[in-house]
C-alpha cells in the first residue's frame, strides 16, 4: 500500500513537469511558424528553414488543427522556395483543409491562393481563376486582400484572352484596392489595365494607366512599370519618351535585385527595340542574354503537371475512405460475373452462326431469284431494242428516200425553167417543190449551185456587203419574173422590190 502511494506520488509530481514541457514545446513551435512567416513576408530566403516541417509534423501528430493550418501553409512556402513543386501542392491543400476545418479563413484563404499561383505557372490559367475566385470569397471583409485576388482574376482573363471579363473584374479590384488605400495593390490594377489595353491595340488608354500606376509602385516593381511604359511609346514610336523610359528602367534595376523573370521580360523588351531600330547586332547579344535566362527559369520548373498532381492527391484522399473488407465479395461477383459473361458468350456465338447460315440462305435463295429477273428483263430488254433499231433504220431509209427524190425533183425543175424561162409553170412548179419547206432558200441555193456552179462563191466573194435580199435577188434574176413574183419569192412588197434593185444596181457599179 505504501509503495504505490509512492509511485502515485511520483506520477503527481512528474505530471505538471510533463503538462510543462508540452506547453513550452507547443510555443516553441508556434514561434518557429512566425519566424517563417515573418522572413516569407519580409522577403527574405526561405528555402532553408526546414524547421517549419518539424513543426507542421508536431501540430499534426497533437491534433491541433488550428496550427497546423498554418504550419502547413508556410510548409508549401519553403517547398515551393526549393522548387518542390508536388510537396508544395500537398502542404496548400491541407493548410486549405484545415483552415476551413478550424474557421481560420486566413489560412485557407492564403492556401487557396497560392494553389492558384501554382496552377498559373503551369499553364492551367483557366484553373488557376477558380483559386483565385475562392480565396477572394474567403477573405470576407478583407477589401486590400480580396482586390488582390480579383486582380489576379483579372490578370488570368487577360492571359486567356478573355478582355471583357477581365475589365470587369478590373474594375471590381481597382474599387476595393482605392477604398482600402492600398497602392500596391492599386499599381498593380492600373499595370493589368495597361496590358489589357495594349493587347486590344489601344495604346493612349495603356499610356494613361501606366502614368498613374507609377507614382504607386514601390522600388522592387518600378523597373517592371517603366517598362511598360516604354512599351507603350514603342508602339506609338515616340522615340524621345521610349529612350527616356528606357533609361529610367536601367537605372531603377541596378537599385534593386530582379528576378529572372523580371529580366527575361526586361531583355525581349530591348531585343523588340533594337529589331524596330534594325539593329540586329545588337538584337543578336541580347537575344543570347535572353535565352540564358530563359533557360535558368525553365530549369526551376518542375517536369510533371502540377494540375496532374492536385488530381492524384484527390484521388488518393478518395480512395483511402473506401472499406477494404468488401474486396473478397468483390472478389466473388467478379468471379460470377465472368462465368455469366463465359456462358452469355458461347450462347450468342450459337445464336450469331443459326442466324448467319440463315441469312446466308436468304442472301443465295435472293440472288438466285435476282439473277432471274435480270436475265429475263435483259431478254425483252435485247427484243425491244432489236425492234427499236429495225424501225428507226426504216424510218431513216424513207427520210432519206424522200429528201433524195425531193432534191432531185427541185434539180429537174430548175433544169426544165432554167430551159425555158418563158414557161410559167415551171417556175410554179420550182417555187412549190422549193417554198414548201422552212429552208427553201438552202435547197434553192443547192439546186442553183448544181446548175450554176461557182456562181454563189464567186458573188459573195466579189460582193461581200450584199445584204441578203440583195444577194437572194441576184440568185432570182436568173429568171424572167416579174416585180410581184420577185416579192412573192422575197416575201415584202413591191416597193421594197424597187428599193432592192436600185440598191443592188448601185453596188455592182461601184
Amino acid at each position: 500500500m505504501s509503495r504505490s502511494l509512492f509511485f502515485f506520488g511520483i506520477v503527481l509530481l512528474l505530471l505538471p513537469s510533463c503538462t510543462f514541457r508540452s506547453k513550452a514545446k507547443t510555443e516553441r513551435m508556434e514561434a518557429v511558424v512566425n519566424e517563417v512567416r515573418d522572413r516569407y513576408r519580409a522577403d527574405e530566403d526561405i528555402s532553408n528553414d526546414d524547421q517549419i516541417f518539424e513543426a507542421y509534423d508536431y501540430f499534426l501528430h497533437a491534433k491541433d488543427y488550428r496550427n497546423a493550418a498554418p504550419a502547413a501553409l508556410y510548409s508549401g512556402r519553403v517547398r515551393q522556395a526549393k522548387k518542390e513543386y508536388e510537396a508544395a501542392m500537398n502542404c496548400y491543400q491541407e493548410a486549405d483543409r484545415y483552415g476551413r476545418l478550424t474557421g481560420d479563413s486566413v489560412s485557407a484563404a492564403f492556401a487557396q491562393y497560392y494553389i492558384g499561383d501554382l496552377l498559373n505557372n503551369s499553364g492551367h490559367e483557366d484553373k488557376a481563376i477558380v483559386n483565385y475566385k475562392a480565396a477572394a470569397e474567403l477573405w470576407g471583409d478583407s477589401l486590400s486582400r480580396k482586390a488582390k485576388c480579383l486582380n489576379a482574376v483579372a490578370m488570368m482573363n487577360i492571359v486567356i484572352e478573355a478582355y471583357d471579363s477581365a475589365f470587369i473584374y478590373l474594375e471590381q479590384a481597382l474599387q476595393l484596392a482605392q477604398t482600402s488605400h492600398d497602392p500596391v495593390t492599386e499599381a498593380s490594377v492600373w499595370n493589368n489595365y495597361s496590358v489589357a489595353y495594349q493587347l486590344t491595340d489601344d495604346f493612349d488608354a495603356a499610356k494613361d494607366c501606366l502614368r498613374k500606376a507609377l507614382p504607386l509602385v514601390d522600388v522592387k516593381r518600378r523597373p517592371i512599370a517603366l517598362m511598360n511604359l516604354a512599351k507603350v511609346y514603342l508602339a506609338l514610336d515616340e522615340c524621345d519618351s521610349l529612350e527616356y523610359y528606357k533609361t529610367a528602367m536601367l537605372n531603377a534595376m541596378e537599385l534593386t535585385e530582379c528576378r529572372p523573370e523580371t529580366m527575361a521580360a526586361v531583355y525581349a523588351f530591348l531585343i523588340k527595340e533594337a529589331l524596330a531600330n534594325d539593329d540586329y547586332a545588337t538584337a543578336f547579344e541580347l537575344e543570347k542574354k535572353h535565352e540564358e535566362v530563359a533557360l535558368d527559369i525553365l530549369s526551376d520548373q518542375t517536369q510533371s503537371s502540377v494540375l496532374e498532381i492536385q488530381k492524384k492527391y484527390d484521388f488518393e484522399t478518395q480512395a483511402n475512405q473506401h472499406n477494404r473488407q468488401m474486396l473478397s465479395r468483390q472478389r466473388l461477383i467478379i468471379v460470377l460475373i465472368v462465368v455469366l459473361m463465359i456462358a452469355l458468350v458461347i450462347i450468342t456465338g450459337l445464336i450469331f452462326n443459326a442466324l448467319k447460315k440463315k441469312r446466308i440462305e436468304a442472301e443465295i435463295n435472293a440472288n438466285l431469284l435476282e439473277l432471274k429477273k435480270r436475265n429475263e428483263q435483259q431478254r425483252l430488254e435485247q427484243s425491244d431494242l432489236q425492234t427499236q433499231i429495225e424501225t428507226l433504220q426504216k424510218q431513216t431509209g424513207d427520210r432519206l428516200k424522200d429528201e433524195y427524190l425531193q432534191k432531185c425533183h427541185i434539180i429537174r425543175c430548175f433544169e426544165v425553167y432554167s430551159r425555158d424561162r418563158n414557161n410559167p409553170m415551171g417556175f410554179k412548179d420550182l417555187e412549190k417543190a422549193l417554198f414548201e419547206g422552212e429552208d427553201h432558200w438552202t435547197g434553192f441555193e443547192q439546186a442553183f449551185e448544181g446548175v450554176h456552179p461557182g456562181f454563189i462563191d464567186s458573188v459573195k466573194t466579189n460582193y461581200p456587203d450584199l445584204t441578203e435580199s440583195e444577194f437572194r435577188y441576184c440568185l432570182l434574176s436568173h429568171f424572167k419574173l416579174s416585180r410581184q413574183e420577185y416579192a412573192d419569192a422575197l416575201g415584202c412588197s413591191v416597193y421594197n422590190i424597187d428599193k432592192i434593185r436600185a440598191s443592188l444596181n448601185n453596188k455592182l457599179r461601184i
